[in-house]
């Protein structure tokens, strides 16, 4: 499955449309409020990552599906192999020329003097 790239709520949207599921219906399987789900449209701020996972289910899609959760998972990762983090990034550098990185919703060009 190709993995989205987009803030969750877009993602989310796109699985909703793709999938042509009814909100009611998305509700009734994660049992969340289907009003919850036009919220996080327009949300700025991605759900607890336990609600991803309950709406990846009910759209039987993986969790990482949305980017949000592969970010949540990385610093989780990072966090517990403090160690790796320089293997990480060197990894990332090596995948992708300089410049040709652009940061997530800035549409700036990646520099090695950004944090």
């Amino acid at each position: 499955m190709k993995y989205s790239t987009k803030p969750f709520g877009q993602a989310l949207y796109e699985q909703i449309n793709a999938k042509k599921i009814k909100l009611r219906s998305l509700a009734k399987k994660t049992n969340l409020n289907y009003s919850y789900f036009s919220k996080l449209k327009h949300k700025q701020n991605p759900p607890p990552v336990e609600t991803m996972e309950i709406i990846a289910a009910g759209l039987e899609i993986e969790p990482e599906y949305f980017f949000e959760y592969r970010l949540y998972k990385l610093k989780a990762l990072l966090g517990t192999y403090p160690a790796i983090t320089d293997k990480v990034i060197a990894y990332a550098r090596r995948l992708a020329p300089q410049n040709k990185i652009k940061v997530a919703e800035q549409n700036q060009t990646f520099t090695k003097h950004q944090k």
